[in-house]
């Protein structure tokens, strides 16, 4: 798995952030409580949804957001020969496939499971292996 690039909107303290993963190592620096963590945490909350993030549904809105704004990571990755992009948000998720318009999942539990197969290992799995 290759990430390309992440973007988090009203994801705990990211408001609007777009990061792009380059080819090598990528440095994540910054003062405490500045979102370093909320990056890392992104990226398996995109992939399986709620089961990856600390907290509730309400402490993941960014508190400068409205009550009502909407929550929303991307994240765009490669793996085995094709590229992917996650749409994920409280109440929804859409699954896409190179670059295709329509999504092949749009619902919740059907982007979590097609990821689940795709990676091929359970999100305790993925925070053993990618996260260690």
């Amino acid at each position: 798995m290759r990430l390309n690039w992440l973007r988090l909107c009203n994801f705990r303290q990211h408001v609007e952030t777009r990061i792009g993963f380059e080819s090598g190592l990528t440095g994540i620096i910054g003062p405490n409580g500045a979102g370093k963590t909320t990056i890392l945490e992104a990226i398996p909350w995109a992939l399986y949804g709620m089961p990856a993030a600390r907290g509730t549904r309400e402490s993941i809105r960014s508190n400068r957001a409205g009550a009502r704004a909407q929550v929303r990571v991307e994240l765009d990755f490669e793996l085995g020969g094709h590229r992917y992009r996650i749409a994920r948000g409280l109440t929804n998720a859409e699954l896409y496939l190179d670059g295709s318009p329509a999504p092949i999942a749009n619902t919740i539990s059907a982007v979590t499971d097609l990821v689940r197969r795709k990676l091929g290992m359970s999100l305790d799995e993925f925070y053993n292996t990618y996260f260690t």
